[in-house]
């Protein structure tokens, strides 16, 4: 079953650029079936001659080693004789190949009408491989597990289409101001939409997992997918002696969801010095397990400017660090978990130029996150429970009063309304319309 996604849009446009393209993301995530769905656009909407597009996978060792030996006459093998039309050859698990920036270079510097898709389960591997090699050659993109409206598409369409609809509302008043007409009070779609974000919350987007029919089904396949990036990511690609100790940390660090983080705690939890620490938290970052989220500050004297957040990109996996995938009714860290599944959700959407901050005076006032877009900074909240009108948090409006954004966003259970406080709009809205 292969569920269209959301990063085919993106890329569409830089298809026809002279530019490689490169799509890193973590195991599982669906890059392989990505490249046929990018193969059935070309066919389809681009009225591309099969005959001109390849998928190779360098998991077949002989490829591999043809490729290696000389790459040049490897991809010149595939291409079409037609010399007017550009071929399209896509490369899958290219993290495999040795020095292969240097060989991307010779292909792109020496072969025309060319276009190279490679994929990779590891962006550090990716980036050591590619260096200065490819430097204005390749443009890369991320494909990360379901987003919480790909996996309403997997299951009920229906429901994506409502998704869809206030999800784009959302974002263009995130991004760009535009009003949101909204009728105050409970969302009417909240009884079909909460046990599907909850449900996402618990067991994440990984598309095997989200397709999976039964609950023992999932856990094996969450499983294997734990078992596949410490054994071919970190033993294999990596060549990390120190395994254990990475899955200490990763293990500590699933508890911390949500709370600021001290190196030193992490040092100890994980029975490494610090240097041995930031090398293995670069590693979770860099194959897509997990993502430190730096503070917002302005003026060093008042705000914390230090240690980090650290979010999970899939949630799934982390609740399968903790063995604990009890649904939200029956956990004390449900707050913490929905706080992660918004960071995901607005990581997914975040464009090249946007980022992702979170906000902690001295005195203790916090905003979950702060937003950069457009030249501005757009404060989040994210506040899991019942409203009955439009009310902010001291801390909310003390963001307000320092920074003076135009506009904020506090992500409630299922109510939507607006506010005005002094010269900023806050739209109350669903976290999952995120």
């Amino acid at each position: 079953m292969n569920i269209p996604r959301n990063l085919l849009v993106k890329i569409i446009p830089f298809l026809k650029r002279k530019e490689f393209l490169a799509i890193n993301g973590p195991r599982q995530a669906g890059k392989s079936i990505f490249l046929t769905l990018l193969q059935s656009y070309l066919i389809e909407k681009e009225k591309v001659n099969p005959k001109q597009i390849h998928i190779l996978t360098f998991e077949d060792r002989k490829i591999l080693r043809q490729f290696e030996m000389d790459p040049v006459l490897f991809i010149q093998s595939y291409l079409a004789n037609e010399k007017h039309y550009l071929n399209y050859v896509m490369l899958d698990e290219f993290q495999y190949v040795e020095e292969g920036g240097q060989k991307l270079k010779l292909i792109f510097d020496t072969v025309k009408q060319v276009k190279v898709i490679v994929t990779g389960s590891s962006s550090l591997e990716i980036k050591a491989q590619m260096g200065k090699y490819m430097v204005g050659r390749i443009l890369e993109f991320h494909l990360y597990p379901f987003s919480f409206g790909e996996a309403l598409r997997a299951k009920d369409l229906r429901l994506e289409k409502i998704y869809k609809e206030h999800h784009k509302k959302l974002n263009q008043f995130i991004r760009e101001g535009s009003p949101v007409k909204v009728r105050a009070g409970v969302d009417p779609w909240h009884e079909e939409m909460i046990p599907q974000l909850e449900h996402y919350t618990i067991w994440g987007g990984y598309p095997a997992v989200a397709l999976s029919q039964t609950e023992e089904e999932r856990a094996k396949v969450l499983d294997d997918i734990f078992n596949n990036y410490v054994l071919k990511d970190i033993k294999g690609l990596l060549e990390l002696a120190t395994d254990h100790n990475l899955f200490l940390l990763s293990e500590y660090l699933a508890t911390q969801v949500g709370n600021i983080v001290v190196y030193n705690t992490l040092a100890q939890s994980s029975q490494l010095n610090y240097r041995q620490l930031m090398n293995h938290l670069n590693i979770l970052q860099e194959t897509f397990i997990c993502k430190e989220v730096r503070p917002f500050f302005r003026n060093r004297q008042k705000e914390l400017s230090k240690n980090p957040k650290i979010y999970f990109f899939d949630m799934g996996f982390r609740n399968n660090l903790l063995e604990n995938m009890n649904g939200l009714q029956k956990r004390t860290d449900c707050g913490a978990m929905i706080e992660n599944s918004a960071y995901i959700h607005l990581n997914q959407s975040a464009g090249v130029r946007e980022r992702i901050n979170f906000w902690r005076s001295k005195a203790g006032a916090e905003v979950d996150f702060v937003f950069h877009t457009g030249g501005e900074i757009i404060p989040l909240e994210v506040k899991y429970s019942s409203f009955q009108g439009c009310k902010i948090t001291k801390s909310f409006a003390s963001f307000l009063d320092c920074f003076k954004p135009k506009r904020g966003v506090v992500l409630t259970k299922n109510f939507w309304g607006k506010l005005k406080v002094n010269d900023s709009e806050i739209l109350f809205a669903p976290v999952y319309y995120l």
